[in-house]
Order: structure tokens, then C-alpha cells, then sequence
């Protein structure tokens, strides 16, 4: 007697072996989603760093007080960064709600030297 189509051991085996596919695809996908917005973050940061650093070559007083903070804001209000949205918010990646625009950003100069570097918000 010939037998036709396939038993129900068959059938749940390749259920379960499907299911562990599955599960193993997205766990892997999900984590490559929730690393990219620090790393977003991280690349956003450097910039407006560099960004800083060309407006503390137009500061004047920089020479004479050595260390000046400044925000995000003041990066765009004086066109050196362009803001996000037209109200002028720079957006964060690790969270849409939030902006960076109260950013703080610390300029030195020392022997000729301006460094920038953004100051942790604790």
C-alpha cells in the first residue's frame, strides 16, 4: 500500500524548525535596530564638535578667556549648524522626543590651539 502525504511528527517538525528560524532571524534584525541610534548619536556629536571648532575661529574673545561653553543653539543661531526642523530644533536620535539644542560644548584655546568637546549632560 503506497502512502500519501506527510505524517503529523513530520508536519510539527518542520512547524518547529520553522518557529526556531523565525525566532533566530528577527532576535538578530531587532538588535541591529537599537544599535544604530547611538551609533547616529556618536556621529552627530563629532560633527557638531567640527562645527564648533569653525565658530571658535570667529570668536574674539576666546583668546583672552580660554575656555567659553556654548550650546547647540548658538552653533545654529549663527548658521554654523543647520537645525533639524524650522523652529531651529536639532533632533536626538535616541530619542525623538528629546532635542540637543541645550548641548553644552566647551572651546579651549591654549598656545594656539582651539579644541571643542561636548560637555555629558549628567
Amino acid at each position: 500500500m503506497k502512502k500519501n502525504g506527510y505524517t503529523i511528527t513530520e508536519m510539527l517538525v518542520v512547524i518547529i524548525l520553522l518557529g526556531l528560524f523565525t525566532v533566530g532571524i528577527l532576535s538578530v534584525t531587532s538588535y541591529a535596530y537599537k544599535d544604530s541610534s547611538n551609533s547616529y548619536y556618536e556621529e552627530k556629536v563629532l560633527l557638531i564638535e567640527k562645527q564648533a571648532l569653525l565658530y571658535a575661529k570667529e570668536l574674539d574673545n576666546l583668546k583672552e578667556e580660554e575656555n567659553i561653553v556654548i550650546t547647540v543653539r548658538d552653533l545654529v543661531d549663527n548658521g554654523y549648524y543647520v537645525a533639524d526642523d524650522a523652529d531651529g530644533n536639532v533632533s536626538d536620535p535616541r530619542n525623538s522626543k528629546n532635542n540637543l539644542n541645550d548641548l553644552k560644548i566647551k572651546l579651549s584655546y591654549n598656545n594656539g590651539d582651539i579644541t571643542s568637546k561636548v560637555i555629558e549632560e549628567d
